[in-house]
């Protein structure tokens, strides 16, 4: 048979026999790669990132659309409403308690301590049940905060019987300070389950008991004022404390058992707060509360130039908390579906800088204050708070995970305790600065400082996302321009390949 009358041979089959003609070395691949094996190869390889950071084929994304269970909605439900009442317990006396404690002889100094003690209480016991939580079960924690805090809040409500001057005093310190013990207990153990119950859903969970939460804040004057004025001081407080021992028996039923065949582990506080990232993740929450704090303590004052009616004036005052309720979901939902949290909390940190320049106005900018001026900013205000809140724990989370943390219930605890302690620091710090900066320094300058402190914030949150994403793209130089990689580079490492050669439609190793 003479090569004319040879059949023809194509592509793969033809080279291969030619080279084995001519005596060449058997190609270190067992099947030749084409170029569209080498390009599906690579396809699977290779997920795509879209501009935010948010992977194509992300595993949360794709937990996150599966339904969510009857036990997780039961689990959601029992947390959110929980939150609910703790932090309604937390405003409930604001109307009324300055008064009642002036006739018992405590001087404004004495009773806002009073206010703020609480905060102290928080922020000695989080830490505790941050590193304790593993061992001693979220569920116990639950069930206990929720007792201890239902109890003095009872407690709180029979203070109107207690002799007036030091005893009054001394007592109204102590339970408010055990009942910070008892909120901390339950929101940190809260928090865990957040983490721990809802894979591919913990910002949308989160956000969700958080929203609970900033509208119990936000309920918790007016049902407070309410009841006050149908049964006097005791009503309001023994009406939530019950409320809360009956969510305590709710929660024995509700909440699953913890797993005994996983051996507890304590966290390891230290080594988690050794890291940028978490810090400024701390930062994130704090300044978040700072002004918060600061807005309850200032903003009356400055819209007295306005001369406004109680009704418009408390209608402006619930406009930041309002706001932050309704878009603390949207902030979840966004990280669930995969955002880069820390870029979220940029976006959110640039809103509250430009709340703080219009809410003065800056000193630098040359006009008064005008009320929808304000009022703008109050709405910028509350979006931005509610994005660096959200992102910040779902931050603190990533970042732990990805420094080798456990995905388990110490880690869990432990980003919950950072959380508590940042809510307490800033919660504490905001009316505090912000009484003294409003006397001494008036409320546009005292603004500008607060200015100041946030974008120093932002330029470090983006500083370390660049030195991240630079040090990402040292340890996978590949990442840095995938489309211009040589397409000759061999797909299997582990081959002994000392030439490689491409033809136009095959690529072959030998």
């Amino acid at each position: 048979m003479t090569d004319k009358d040879a059949p023809t041979a194509t592509g793969s089959e033809a080279i291969t026999a030619a080279r084995h003609e001519e005596g060449w070395s058997v190609p270190c691949y067992k099947s030749l790669l084409t170029r569209e094996d080498i390009s599906k190869n690579r396809a699977k390889t290779m997920a795509p990132e879209n501009s935010f950071g948010a992977s194509n084929k992300s595993k949360d994304v794709k937990n996150a659309t599966n339904k969510i269970t009857i036990r997780q909605w039961q689990i959601l439900l029992l947390l959110s409403v929980s939150n609910l009442v703790i932090a309604a317990c937390i405003s409930l006396q604001a109307p009324f308690f300055p008064r009642e404690a002036e006739e018992k002889g405590a001087s404004p100094t004495i009773y806002g301590f009073v206010f703020g003690v609480y905060e102290l209480g928080v922020f000695i016991s989080s830490p505790i049940y941050g590193k304790i939580i593993s061992w001693i079960t979220p569920k116990f924690l639950v069930n206990a905060g929720l007792f201890v805090a239902g109890t003095t809040t009872i407690l709180f409500g029979f203070l109107d019987h207690s002799p007036p001057g030091t005893p009054f005093i001394v007592l109204a310190i102590l339970v408010r300070l055990v009942e910070g013990f008892g909120a901390a207990a339950f929101v940190t153990a809260s928090y865990t389950y957040a983490a721990a119950e809802f894979p591919g859903r913990v910002a949308s969970a989160f956000a969700t008991i958080e929203t609970f939460f900033g509208l119990g804040l936000l309920l918790g004057p007016t049902i407070g004022g309410a009841l006050y004025q149908a049964g006097g001081y005791p009503l309001p407080f023994v009406v939530l404390g019950a409320t809360q021992l009956f969510v305590e028996v709710c929660s024995i039923f509700i909440l699953p058992r913890p797993d005994r065949n996983e051996k507890p582990k304590s966290g390891n506080m230290f080594k988690f707060l050794a890291d940028t990232g978490v810090l400024l993740d701390g930062l994130l929450i704090t300044t978040t509360l700072v002004f918060l704090g600061y807005n309850s303590a200032t903003l009356e004052p400055h819209l007295r130039q306005f001369d406004l009616q109680p009704v418009v004036l408390g209608t402006i005052f619930m406009i930041t908390a309002t706001i932050y309720v309704i878009t603390t979901p949207v902030w979840g939902w966004l990280c669930d579906r995969g955002f880069d949290p820390k870029l979220l909390a940029v976006i959110g940190g640039v809103m509250c800088i430009v709340s703080l320049i219009l809410i003065g106005p800056a000193p630098f900018l040359p006009f008064t204050a005008e009320l929808w001026m304000v009022s703008i900013s109050l709405v910028l205000c509350g979006i931005g708070l509610a994005a660096k809140f959200v992102c910040a724990f779902i931050s603190a989370l990533n970042d732990a995970l990805k420094r080798g943390f456990p995905d388990d219930m110490s880690t869990h605890g432990l980003v919950s305790a950072l959380c508590t302690i940042c809510m307490s620091i800033g919660a504490f710090i905001g009316p505090t600065i912000g009484g003294y900066l409003l006397e001494h320094l008036g409320y546009r300058q005292s603004t500008f400082i607060l200015l100041i402190m946030e974008v120093s914030l932002m330029i470090l949150l983006t500083l370390y996302m660049i030195w991240r994403k630079v040090k990402l793209l040292k340890e996978n130089p590949e990442k840095r321009s995938p489309a211009n990689s040589s397409e000759a580079t061999p797909l299997l490492s582990n081959s002994k390949c000392t030439t490689f050669t491409q033809t136009p439609e095959l690529y072959t190793c030998f």
